[in-house]
């Protein structure tokens, strides 16, 4: 009788070792299904988006805007094809956001306008999926949150937003639920970004309806991801309420990246206000200077502060006298209130400074991106080396992030 133990006993250490050594690699998951992070707080908060530039960032800045969240996304194709994986800047500075106390939210960029889409099932579309687990092995540790995607729609050409889009995204979800369970890995899978959900060409269309339907029907999708970049806050409540009306009541909206771009640049070819004159021409300071001769309109006063950055009053006085500016300072309490009354808004991320290149014209027709930052690294002097706040974004945003209502 204790032979036949000691026999079984053999074969089941044999097993259970033959059962360690196994590939984790091939295993396959089967109707996965996720059980979100009890210890994340999903209630409401704001961060700070830095697109790609992790690597140039000015951390002062970024300490000084008391954020806690941090969002950065990585063009994984362009990785993929340098070869760069572990020696990428922007991945080795966004690994670095965690040891510096933020926590993180990172999008897998695919930018198939720039690359083309492969076909489907071809050696170009295998090895774009198949690099998303090593990619993942290398940010995962220093990442809280995970978007597949980044703007799936404005990085593909119109003739492939259903297919092939759709069946990319939805392997590239997958390919990410199979690296988190096989690592036992259990932090939030968003989808997206979902951009310009306010238009009804958006609303309707077939690639854009089916990638929400994949989200709302797939258990371990935690939500979706939007970009709201719009004129009127109707806009905004309009494209919230359309993705929260097609998601699941469990599931969360990031938005990633909002402002009010599309205001700003429909004032770009506005006289300049004749308010701002008359507060230059009176001012006793000698810090607000009128504007050089033949500049006119708003975008001219724009690109002359981008190549010959202003004093901070002068800026300011530009704002305060120029209603298109003035009727929004208080643009991010108004944000603030609309994410907080949808509900199931997780995280918003919004632009920390301004990115433009040097020595480049800004005309009539550039989309104003410079006019929504927190900091005015651009067309403000610097004050003792480090760059001064916006007119009154700043300030609201890090009552925000206090918990703070920013409209009091």
């Amino acid at each position: 009788m204790k032979k036949l133990q000691l026999v079984c006993m053999l074969v089941f250490l044999v097993g259970l070792f033959n059962s360690c050594k196994e590939d984790k690699s091939e295993i396959t998951i089967k109707n996965p299904e996720i059980i979100l992070p009890v210890d994340i707080d999903y209630s409401y908060k704001m961060g700070i988006n830095l697109n790609e530039q992790a690597d140039v960032t000015d951390y002062q800045d970024l300490a000084d805007s008391k954020t806690k969240w941090v969002r950065c996304f990585i063009e994984v194709i362009d990785i993929y094809k340098a070869g760069t994986l572990n020696s990428d800047a922007k991945i080795a500075a966004f690994n670095q956001l965690k040891s510096k106390g933020y926590k993180t939210v990172l999008s897998l960029k695919f930018n198939f306008k720039k690359h083309g889409f492969p076909a489907q099932n071809s050696a170009d579309w295998a090895n774009y999926l198949n690099f998303i687990q090593p990619l993942l092995a290398k940010v995962m540790p220093y990442t809280d949150v995970i978007i597949v995607g980044n703007e799936p729609f404005i990085e593909a050409e119109q003739s492939d937003w259903n297919e092939p889009l759709n069946s990319f995204y939805k392997a590239a979800c997958e390919k990410t639920r199979n690296y988190f369970s096989i690592n036992s890995i259990a932090k939030p899978i968003f989808l997206g970004s979902f951009d310009n959900l306010y238009l009804t060409d958006r609303q309707t269309n077939a690639g854009y309806t089916n990638l929400l339907a994949f989200a709302k029907a797939t258990p371990y999708i935690a939500g979706v991801d939007l970009h709201i970049h719009h004129g009127i806050n109707e806009e905004m409540i309009a494209a919230l309420n359309f993705a929260k009306q097609r998601i699941r009541e469990d599931q969360k909206m990031l938005v990633t990246e909002f402002s009010l771009m599309k205001q700003w640049r429909n004032n770009n070819d506005i006289v300049i206000s004749p308010a701002f004159i008359t507060a230059a021409n009176a001012s006793t300071t000698d810090r607000i200077f009128l504007p050089p001769a033949g500049l006119t309109q708003n975008y001219q006063y724009i690109d002359y502060a981008l190549k010959n950055p202003r004093p901070a009053e002068e800026w300011y006085a530009f704002w305060q006298n120029s209603p298109y500016l003035e009727n929004r300072k208080s643009y991010l309490c108004a944000s603030y209130n609309i994410f907080k009354t949808t509900g199931n808004v997780f995280l918003t991320f919004y632009a920390l400074r301004q990115s433009y290149p040097l020595n480049t014209d800004f005309t009539v027709n550039t989309d104003p991106w410079v006019l929504n930052g927190l900091f005015m690294n651009r067309s403000v002097e610097l004050l003792n080396g480090r760059s001064q706040k916006s007119y009154s974004f700043l300030d609201q945003f890090i009552q925000i992030v206090n918990d703070e209502n920013p409209c009091n």
